[in-house]
């Protein structure tokens, strides 16, 4: 029982430092943060444009994990269901958000990353329990436009995560911890003849994450991203009821080892399909290109992402993938 509680634990600690490189993947990792998973990308797009999306007012629900500001100015009811599939977790989110002209915009979300099961055994083999690593985030926005130029929006988010055995667990640990957050986010469109837009969030702001039975609790991976995103005026694009869209932002956070920067770019066809491509700089094996696909017709999307990243093509030569169905109405 022993021997097999030390290698759950070694397998645990495989299993957080995995997700840490998959989240930030620098070359010194900040160990004094807590609920990493806050740094992993997500959203087919936000991923397929580099993550570069503080100043994107197109997101939709995705706005929640990037910059709260950006759902200020949706015109419908928007109901997804955001997956991403890692080599470390599949992770799933449920949002809903409600519009509307005089109140601005709320929404709601549930998200769920699962590292999967593992089972407890002893030196014989012999099964003896089942372990289970999670983490979640509750999540609720507010964004409102004001004026025609300046949108603001805030998250409060629940974070808490869990590890956990069932059965006869013997010297296997079981941890939890959890506690509240607030993003904070802003959009602007400068009065310039080009249409540009520029965007802002701070992420993370909150109590540290204290473990249980821990005697040190850790803070939360402080995230401040800005960016700029604009509509490139090509009149052979016009003329084909095209559009080129391009954005570059920075982020900086310590867990991040510092600062990063995202590329990125969209193609859209009267406003129904869109093809999108981005890149990811950052100290370590994070940086690398992303590509993205997505369709809109009528009331129902899908969004595809794929991130080709050095550190997931080194490991296993599988680039993460995530996609987005949604509907509005």
């Amino acid at each position: 029982m022993r021997s097999s509680g030390k290698r759950a634990c070694r397998d645990v600690l495989r299993t957080l430092g995995a997700a840490c490189l998959l989240a930030a993947a620098p070359a010194s990792l900040s160990a004094q943060s807590g609920g990493l998973f806050l740094l992993a990308p997500f959203g087919s797009r936000a991923v397929g444009s580099g993550e570069a999306v503080a100043a994107d007012t197109a997101l939709g629900t995705e706005a929640m994990w990037w910059n709260p500001a950006a759902l200020a100015r949706l015109n419908k009811r928007e109901l997804a269901v955001h997956n991403s599939a890692t080599i470390v977790a599949n992770s799933n989110m449920l949002a809903f958000s409600v519009p509307s002209k005089v109140l601005g915009t709320l929404a709601a979300s549930a998200y769920l990353v699962d590292y999967g099961d593992q089972e407890n055994t002893d030196q014989q083999g012999n099964i003896l329990g089942t372990i289970t690593n999670r983490n979640y985030q509750l999540a609720v926005s507010y964004a409102t436009p004001v004026g025609k130029a300046f949108s603001a929006g805030l998250t409060y988010k629940f974070v808490m995560l869990r590890f956990a055995c069932t059965g006869i667990c013997g010297s296997v640990p079981v941890l939890s911890g959890s506690t509240s957050a607030l993003d904070l986010g802003a959009q602007y469109v400068l009065p310039t003849r080009l249409p540009i837009t520029v965007g802002l969030s701070v992420r993370n702001l909150g109590p540290a994450l204290q473990i249980r039975d821990a005697e040190q609790a850790d803070p939360l991976p402080r995230v401040i991203q800005g960016g700029v995103r604009t509509r490139l005026p090509i009149k052979a694009l016009a003329d084909r009821e095209a559009s080129l869209e391009v954005s570059g932002d920075l982020m900086s956070a310590s867990a991040l080892g510092g600062a990063a920067a995202g590329l990125g770019a969209v193609l859209g066809y009267k406003d129904v399909v869109f093809l999108r491509g981005g890149y990811k700089m950052q100290e370590g094996q994070g940086r690398g290109p992303s590509i993205g696909f997505g369709i809109q017709r009528g009331a129902f999307g899908l969004d595809i992402a794929r991130r080709f990243d050095a550190f997931s093509s080194s490991l296993v030569g599988q680039p993460p993938t995530y996609v987005t169905l949604r509907t509005r109405f």
